[in-house]
């Protein structure tokens, strides 16, 4: 059966549009607030950080370039930063591991001749590189707690957490390349998980039970490829460590912007306890856990409560906020005129 993607994103735009609306009135205090103790900043140091969020975004696009280029599939930047904004935008609001943001991908492969099976691909190569790489910050967060006797229970149950979903996607590398039986099971599960909402929706899928053969056989290709020319993923790993760089240096020049040295090592941790809460938590994006959190880890650090509590609701107005508009937008844009990208010739 073919899906109607038109109808999917008339009906998923309305569905998010809800849940935008809903999120934003029933944080508009948190909003408010962030944006009230922004004016009182710095100007020059808030405005290095908010174009370092933009260069953020480009960077993340610049990432999807460079992952689908890896595995031959060329379109211009422009395109795949409104598609990773997009992307962002629904992992915020239906927060599913990034399989929300996946489904999104896969949804629009069809069109461009690029197969599922390789996007699928692509986006866990996405996570693991990004989830690999912070887990390295995160170690020295939690080091960097541990020998400051700051370090608490819950830090290291959700530390826990994201280790697991690591481990989740090493064990599907390693199922894809060796064991293509459990495999094509494994392939079944993903393709329930991504077909959920569509399903629910309008009552038809974007992964068909036919497809499976053919998406494990390919999968298990690709994953080997990987494995086989893990080189070429320097310049995909380059822009993973730009992004955790840009987020800390945004932390960074809003210490600044309130009259505030922070030590490179309070920093960090700061930055290393906040991403993790964002990535494992109940709440879209962590919305109020990493703010609380964040406080916690500064003052139990000895940064001024009234400091921690500007800076925090700064760093996340920048980096929650703003992304939230930006890739609400994108879908929009998405969802009139899709742009995605497409296979080399």
């Amino acid at each position: 059966m073919i899906m109607n993607r038109s109808r999917i994103y008339q009906i998923l735009f309305l569905v998010l549009s809800v849940v935008f609306i809903y999120i934003f009135f029933t944080h508009f205090g948190e909003f408010k607030s962030a944006l009230v103790t922004l004016s009182g900043g710095v100007w020059y140091f808030l405005l290095a950080a908010l174009m370092l969020q933009v260069i953020g975004i480009v960077n993340k696009g610049a990432l999807f370039h460079a992952l689908y280029d890896y595995f031959s599939v060329k379109d211009t930047l422009k395109k795949f930063i409104k598609i990773a904004l997009a992307s962002n935008f629904l992992n915020l609001v239906a927060p599913t591991a990034g399989f929300s943001g996946m489904a999104l991908f896969v949804s629009e492969a069809k069109d461009q001749s690029v197969t599922k099976s390789k996007v699928i691909i692509i986006n866990l190569v996405y996570y693991f590189l990004v989830y690999g790489f912070f887990l390295f910050v995160l170690l020295f967060g939690l080091f960097y707690l541990f020998f400051n006797q700051q370090l608490q229970n819950y830090q290291l149950v959700t530390a826990g957490i994201l280790f697991g979903i690591i481990s989740a996607m090493l064990v599907f590398l390693i199922i894809s390349i060796r064991g293509i039986v459990r495999f094509k099971k494994l392939i079944g599960f993903l393709a329930t998980v991504v077909n959920f909402v569509p399903k629910i929706l309008v009552r038809r899928k974007i992964i068909e039970e036919s497809q499976i053969r053919f998406l494990a056989n390919e999968t298990s290709e690709l994953s080997r490829m990987v494995v086989g020319k893990w080189r070429g993923l320097m310049l995909p790993i380059l822009h993973v460590a730009l992004m955790e760089i840009i987020d800390i240096l945004t932390l960074y020049y809003l210490f600044l912007a309130f009259g505030y040295y922070v030590y490179p090592g309070i920093l960090i941790t700061a930055y290393a306890v906040g991403f993790l809460f964002q990535l494992v938590s109940i709440t879209p994006s962590g919305i109020g856990v990493v703010e609380a959190t964040m406080i916690v880890v500064l003052t139990g650090m000895k940064v001024p409560v009234e400091i921690a509590t500007i800076v925090v609701l700064g760093y996340r107005f920048i980096t929650f906020w703003l992304p939230f508009f930006a890739g609400f937008e994108a879908f929009r844009m998405l969802k009139n005129g899709k742009s995605v990208p497409r296979a080399a010739t």
